[in-house]
């Protein structure tokens, strides 16, 4: 796994965010890859603390970014993991359908 994926999903993610305004901060943890921040209409590299965390494997959120599972299915599925604040997380989760 390498850090390009941290790009690739970046640029994933800015599609998304277009027009969206996310009042609280979002963090994908990307497991033995890297995270990303989601505050505003951005995603950005970044370490630090976000109201939510939603952390998983590449294949995972590489799915997710390509619309091909979605974020909830992956929660109750055990794909991955949500902390902090729920309804970040559900609206993080309505990007995608």
């Amino acid at each position: 796994m390498t850090t390009d994926f941290l790009a690739i999903a970046q640029t994933a993610l800015a599609e998304r965010l277009e027009g969206e305004d996310f009042e609280k901060s979002v963090s994908l943890r990307i497991k033995d890859v890297g995270n990303l921040m989601i505050l505003g209409n951005a995603a950005n590299v970044s370490d630090d603390r976000a109201d939510c965390a939603i952390i998983a494997d590449q294949p995972t959120f590489e799915k997710i970014l390509k619309g091909e599972l979605n974020p909830m299915k992956a929660a109750l599925f055990g794909k991955l993991k949500i902390t902090g604040d729920a309804k970040t997380a559900m609206k993080f989760g309505a990007l995608f359908g």
